[in-house]
């Protein structure tokens, strides 16, 4: 649509090694929150937290200082491909989640979510922002068959804010009419 409307031009660039990406992101956020909590830990009444944050805590526990090196090598090597994409290409767009939304199991809301594989779906294309710093910013482009959005989203080299918001601006623009209404809706603006 923005080739299309703006002449823009699409180059194709390949991302490698975005599973180990991806591990040594977890492994890099698994292990400054054990870090920074390490004070609280002994304190912390276990039969007060979900399942999930059971689950996480035992793993992130069992990281070593050499994984996390280790995953500091991979985002430095990340780091580099990135640079290496952005000789080529001002932006890189990808789905904003590798899936759409899924529903929570039953359980839930009880033992916290466990859903690993799709959790590791949601967050596949998210972590270069996150992990190597990079400016990203997502726009609503659609809904899958269940109704559900679909997001598109804009991943720019490091200061490329002003680039990202007129991208974002100019595809929101020729999708905003196919938008609807959520069920629950509050409208900020309007006084009450």
């Amino acid at each position: 649509m923005l080739c299309k409307h703006y002449g823009w031009k699409i180059v194709d660039v390949t991302v490698p090694e975005i599973e180990e990406m991806r591990l040594a992101h977890y492994v890099t956020i698994g292990s400054e929150c054990t870090a920074s909590l390490a004070p609280h830990l002994s304190k912390l009444d276990y039969g007060e937290i979900g399942w999930d944050a059971r689950v996480a805590l035992s793993i992130y526990g069992s990281f070593s200082s050499k994984d996390y090196l280790n995953a500091q090598r991979i985002r430095n090597r990340q780091t580099h491909f990135h640079k290496e994409i952005f000789k080529t290409a001002d932006v890189i767009v990808t789905p904003t989640t590798g899936v759409t939304a899924y529903p929570l199991l039953s359980d839930a809301f009880d033992t916290g979510e466990l859903d690993y594989i799709n959790g590791a779906a949601l967050v596949r294309f998210s972590i270069a922002g996150n992990f190597l710093g990079l400016p990203a910013i997502t726009v609503m482009v659609g809904y899958d068959k269940g109704g559900l959005p679909i997001g598109l989203q804009f991943i720019g080299r490091p200061w490329s804010e002003a680039t990202l918001f007129h991208l974002a601006f100019a595809m929101q623009t020729l999708c905003i009419r196919s938008y609807k209404k959520p069920q629950v809706f509050y409208d900020l603006l309007k006084k009450q």
